[in-house]
């Protein structure tokens, strides 16, 4: 028996998720289907952060910035109780690539984006800093500062957005598999299954919001697309105490940066890496080098060396950015989303290529715009 919606989403990841729950406040009815279940794929697998994007000035990526500012200031009123705005402090050492005055440039400029004046940047004591963070190597120091961003649970995230999207009309199918798309008469007919059965789904929009996965999805199921995108693998490691009692954004010596973050049960994650991936979604693994990549970048800062022996997990999101040529540094390609429309057998198809955690209710009101 065919059901009938307004829109059908395909992916419910952190975007999917977004577009849906707007859609659905708009008095839609809205489908969304995924693939395995609600937030499990990149939307579950990040650094944690809802965050403007510091090191993004430096790309030139101001409008980003920007954007990415706003959303986490709308995020922290929507969900004050999974996101926090939460100190991050930035060593300096001698030996660090960027100067300190380049660092205290981009501050600034983060802070008049930001325009939240109890949330400033400033410097902190060396001497202060040394005794707050014991386990930090404070030889050759030269500068600490301090700023702020917003620190979440992104999977709980993903979840409670999903969710206020199921109070107006909207369904959501997990563990979803699509056999079949056709466009006919202008209407996307979607075949797909479950373990409860078989669907037959009717819409007047389809939007695919598949994330990394959208060069697949679109190849499989043959729809027509402008863009594609570079996979990017992020590799965060676990390790099994306490090293820092606040974040920490640090440089490596090819100028990359990377995290360590204070995480639940008294366990800091670190990461993350940057790989090109060419392979598919679901083939992408951690491999040891990788681990001894984020062991190496923290053992420099840290006073006393971890190993292997020291990691209780491991986790990889996939970064879907969007592609302007090939072999592009993944350090410098941009954040930002990119809304593709296409008109197919009079149904509107919307493509979300790129985008992060922070900028999702931008992403979705781009996409409702655009409908």
């Amino acid at each position: 028996m065919r059901e009938n919606f307004d829109c059908i989403v395909m992916g419910a990841g952190i975007n999917g998720c977004a577009v849906a729950k707007l859609l659905s406040e708009q008095g839609k009815k809205v489908a969304v289907l995924e693939r395995k279940t609600i937030g499990c794929g990149t939307s579950s697998n990040s650094s944690k952060l809802i965050h403007g994007g510091l090191r993004y000035l430096e790309s030139g990526q101001f409008g980003l910035v920007k954007k990415s500012l706003k959303d986490r200031s709308r995020l922290c009123e929507l969900y004050p109780d999974l996101i926090k705005l939460v100190p991050f402090y930035l060593p300096i050492y001698y030996d660090s690539p960027r100067p300190w005055w380049m660092i205290r440039v981009g501050l600034g400029f983060y802070d008049i984006f930001a325009d939240q004046q109890a949330y400033a940047a400033h410097p902190v004591n060396i001497a202060e800093f040394s005794e707050r963070f014991m386990d930090i190597k404070t030889a050759g120091l030269k500068k600490v500062y301090m700023y702020y961003d917003g620190k979440t649970d992104d999977l709980l995230l993903t979840r409670r957005i999903a969710a206020d999207a199921e109070i107006g009309a909207c369904t959501i199918k997990e563990n979803c598999e699509i056999d079949e798309i056709i466009f006919y008469d202008k209407q996307v007919l979607i075949f797909c299954r479950d373990d409860q059965g078989e669907y037959e789904f009717a819409a007047k929009h389809l939007i695919n919001a598949s994330g990394p996965w959208i060069d697949e999805v679109n190849e499989r199921y043959k729809l027509p697309h402008n863009y594609h995108i570079a996979r990017v693998s992020g590799i965060h490691i676990v390790i099994d105490k306490v090293l820092v009692p606040d974040c920490m954004f640090l440089q490596t010596a090819d100028k990359r940066i990377f995290f360590m973050i204070p995480w639940k049960d008294k366990q800091t994650i670190i990461g993350t890496t940057e790989r090109m991936e060419t392979g598919g979604c679901d083939d992408v693994r951690i491999n040891n080098e990788d681990i001894d990549y984020l062991i190496r970048c923290a053992d420099h800062y840290l006073r006393e060396e971890i190993s292997e022996k020291d990691i209780c997990g491991t986790f990889l999101g996939i970064r879907p950015l969007i592609m302007k040529k090939q072999g592009a540094d993944p350090n410098r390609m941009s954040r930002d989303y990119k809304i593709d429309v296409l008109v197919k057998g009079g149904v509107k198809l919307i493509h979300i290529y790129g985008g992060k955690l922070t900028t999702c209710l931008s992403t979705a009101e781009d996409v409702v715009e655009v409908l």
